[in-house]
Order: C-alpha cells, then sequence, then structure tokens
C-alpha cells in the first residue's frame, strides 16, 4: 500500500521540509514537557503506587 504522504513530501522543497520536521519535534518534546510538569506537583513527596511507578518510567 503507497503512503500519500511520499507523494506530497517529495514536491516540498527540502528547506521547507526540514522546517516541517522541526516544528513537529518542537511540538511533541513541548507536549512531552507539558505533561511532565503537570505530573510533577502530584509526585512531590507522594510514595503512593502511581507516583512511584511513573518515576521509575521516566529514570
Amino acid at each position: 500500500m503507497k503512503n500519500p504522504w511520499n507523494n506530497i513530501i517529495s514536491l516540498l522543497p527540502l528547506q521547507e521540509f526540514m522546517s516541517l520536521t522541526s516544528i513537529q519535534g518542537k511540538l511533541h518534546a513541548s507536549a512531552l514537557c507539558f505533561h511532565l510538569l503537570r505530573r510533577l506537583p502530584t509526585c512531590g513527596l507522594d510514595t503512593s503506587p502511581s507516583c512511584s511507578a511513573s518515576r521509575f518510567a521516566l529514570s
């Protein structure tokens, strides 16, 4: 099965494609940071299993 994005990407100039992938990477990193920052207050000194599990998964 052909991927329709292959045709679209081949029509883009390389510079535009690189800026699109850069933006996508920044959005992904921002979403990850937002999720982690949102979880930090709930994991402060809490020793509940859910908090310990999330700390273990991140280390």
